[in-house]
């Protein structure tokens, strides 16, 4: 067991450079007898970290006391504002016990559940929840989120540590939050000496529910009834062994391999890459955003630099480009990477035919890499540069991006392994491009890992779903009904001509398509609805994020906003004026509203995002797939994310064939968000409009259709 005083410990640390969970945490937790811990959050996920100190702690007869923060649902406003109440702890004690159901339910959290479990009814752990009053220090406080730990030894030493790290995969994995920790020695001088009494006073105080404005109760029975009823005192520590020898397992695929801090992959991210190895290291990984992509792709790419294989990293956009080149060079950066960025501006490949000499197999020295855009790299020039074999290993992010008509050329490239990354591969209303991705790539790696895997793994973060409807005005809806006449004249044209449409019909076809679903996307009663949905959820603190269509509703929007008494607006696009990495700095700092076009769709992360208001979307089912996944991603204190969704529905007077357009299209996206939500109930008055115009609700969705940039670009200038 040891004691603390043996461990040299630093005064602070900090992420990335330091290494939260080794160089403190874990050792901390070895030495130690008895373990208190105030935080706002705690997740069993740690113990994928401290799996072995966990078992010498429990042996040397080790006990741990813990203070949380309830888990409540956005909606129950009343029990979160007023603090404490015999409902706000029926709440609490229903959503914990939720929450360790879905632990159990899960394949790759199921043993450290019965682990926690059975550790709680052996009275190893007890814990306490906290509620903070409706007033601290001046400003509304909702949740307890203290964050103080004192770990004694057998010997009387105490070191106590504060400072932003939860008790999460993200607070102590070096792939997760940026975080830092003060630590206090009690042997290393007076003043630490006496900043430990400090706090080790502190936690008895609030533990024996004496500090002012703060309730502290025990486990509720329903939490602590659902929670002790998956203990086996039997089985824990074999489980315990098992768990240690699948990290172990899980460390033959990280992307830092022989660095001392290597980070290691989740158990949905190994058991893809052992099922894409297996069918040859060629396929596509269909797993959910924000389920970790990114880095399982940096998996297999360091697991190519040890086969001695160069990668060719796809990504659509420069900002995906910048994202993938700081990754990589992060990674890789113990490995002394050699990177070649091609596009967004570097064309540093062209001189002197370099990309060729740089793709070359059997290079010696230190592993080389090229990380391009699509646009750039299905160029002629490129491509003839571009050395093929199978010494080349392609990286395909937003894979399904392969299949439009320019980037498809790449798809003829001679590669050895091959790995694409999307949520959703299948393009939209568009069966041969999916077709060619598909082939090329050798299907998708199954089995799929969704949204509710993500959510059941503690991946994504469960979510309500909000509907609010609006109608066409009388304008809006006579424009819509001339595209739609234009369109059928059209159709109607290449029916006659034999049934194919040619290359220039097709494209007038879709672009119609596209101004039609625009009227929907910019309806102008969505403006004042927008305002109104802030003004009565909106809560200072709160992040939001609002889609909106175009610059002219993007501004309607946020001046609406801003009338409902909102000061913390934002705006977020390609042609905005400012710092865009500064904006969202800010936003994420302080909360507020961003009011954004299309630019959260792909690569960009805002994990503290906890609410989002879809003013326009498509009917690509990707663009909302994209969108939920922004808002669901995992961060310290988001127990809850909540999706606000305006659809357009027909007015009574609307013709059967207007009206059926109007709802198919709009209904998909309900399907999908509100069969995932926590509240499937919220589309319960959509179902009822479907079955009144006689859809039948199980087969709305899969109607999109694929919209290029390009297209949307032609149609924003019409």
């Amino acid at each position: 067991m040891g004691r603390l005083r043996d461990h040299d410990f630093k005064r602070a640390y900090h992420k990335p450079e330091d290494d939260v969970a080794e160089g403190f945490y874990l050792p901390a937790v070895r030495a130690a007898l008895t373990y208190d811990r105030a935080v706002g959050f705690f997740s069993s996920t740690i113990f994928l970290l401290a799996w072995p100190s966990l078992k010498e702690f429990v042996g040397a007869g080790g006990k741990m006391r813990l203070i949380c923060s309830p888990i409540l649902s956005d909606g129950d406003h009343e029990a979160l504002r007023d603090g404490y109440s015999e409902r706000a702890e029926a709440e609490a004690g229903a959503a914990i016990a939720e929450s360790f159901r879905q632990l159990m339910a899960s394949d790759g959290m199921s043993k450290p559940a019965v682990v926690l479990a059975s550790l709680v009814a052996a009275g190893v752990i007890d814990c306490k929840i906290a509620w903070v009053g409706d007033e601290a220090g001046g400003r509304p406080k909702r949740l307890f989120h203290d964050k103080v730990g004192i770990l004694a030894d057998r010997f009387g030493d105490r070191v106590a540590f504060k400072g932003s790290m939860n008790e999460t995969w993200p607070g102590l994995a070096r792939d997760g939050n940026l975080e830092s920790v003060d630590v206090f020695a009690s042997w290393r001088d007076d003043g630490e000496g006496l900043r430990v009494e400090d706090e080790a006073a502190y936690f008895e105080r609030v533990w024996d529910d004496q500090w002012p404005g703060i309730t502290v109760r025990s486990l509720p029975d329903t939490a602590r009834e659902a929670i002790v009823s998956a203990a086996d005192a039997g089985r824990w520590p074999d489980f315990v062994d098992e768990i240690c020898l699948e990290l172990e397992q899980a460390a033959r695929w990280s992307a830092e391999a022989g660095s001392a801090d290597g980070r290691a992959p989740r158990p949905h991210q190994v058991a893809g890459l052992d099922a894409w190895e297996a069918r040859g290291r060629r396929g596509i990984l269909k797993h959910a955003t924000g389920s970790g992509k990114t880095f399982t792709a940096l998996c297999a790419i360091g697991d190519a630099f040890r086969r001695g294989e160069t990668p060719l990293v796809l990504v659509p956009s420069e900002l995906l480009l910048n994202q993938w080149e700081v990754e990589l060079r992060g990674t890789f950066a113990h490995a002394g990477l050699q990177l070649m960025v091609c596009g967004g501006g570097n064309a540093t490949w062209r001189d002197g035919a370099r990309l060729r000499t740089w793709t070359r197999p059997g290079a010696q020295g230190a592993p080389r890499a090229v990380v391009s855009t699509i646009q750039t790299a299905s160029s002629e020039e490129f491509r003839g540069l571009l050395v093929g074999g199978n010494h080349l290993f392609m990286v395909a992010d937003e894979v399904h991006r392969l299949g439009a008509a320019g980037a498809s050329r790449l798809l003829t490239l001679d590669t050895g392994p091959r790995l694409g990354l999307s949520a959703t591969p299948e393009r939209a209303g568009d069966p041969d491009g999916t077709k060619l991705i598909l082939d090329y790539f050798g299907g998708i790696v199954p089995p799929p890992f969704g949204l509710e895997d993500a959510i059941r793994a503690g991946a994504l973060t469960p979510y309500a779903y909000n509907v609010h409807t609006v109608s066409l005005d009388a304008g809006e809806r006579a424009e819509w009904i001339s595209v739609t006449d234009e369109f059928r004249r059209l159709y109607a044209r290449s029916m006659a001509g034999g049934g194919d449409a040619d290359s220039g019909q097709s494209a007038r076809l879709k672009l119609l398509l596209i101004r039609r679903a625009r009227i929907i996307k910019s309806a102008k009663a969505k403006v004042p609805l927008a305002g109104a949905i802030l003004a009565r959820a909106y809560r200072a603190g709160q992040r939001w994020i609002v889609y909106c269509d175009d610059q002219g509703q993007l501004a309607s929007v946020k001046r609406a906003i801003s009338e409902a008494g909102i000061a913390d607006v934002y705006e977020y696009h390609s042609a905005m004026v400012g710092d865009r990495a500064r904006t969202l700095e800010v936003f994420g700092e302080r909360g507020g509203v961003v009011v954004s076009i299309r630019c959260l769709d792909e690569g960009v992360d805002i994990p503290s995002v906890t609410h989002a208001l879809i003013l326009a979307s498509s009917k690509n089912p990707r663009e909302f797939i994209q969108r939920r996944g922004r808002v669901l991603r995992r961060s310290p204190g988001k127990a809850l994310a909540h999706l606000h969704d305006v659809i357009v529905v027909p007015e009574t007077d609307d013709d059967d064939a207007m009206g059926g357009s109007i709802l198919k299209g709009e209904l998909a996206r309900a399907i999908e968000f509100g069969g995932h939500a926590v509240n499937p109930g919220a589309v319960a008055d959509l179902r009822r409009l479907a079955a009144a115009a006689g859809f039948d609700w199980a087969t709305l969705t899969g109607n999109g259709f694929e919209a290029d940039e390009l297209e949307e670009m032609e149609m924003a200038d019409a």
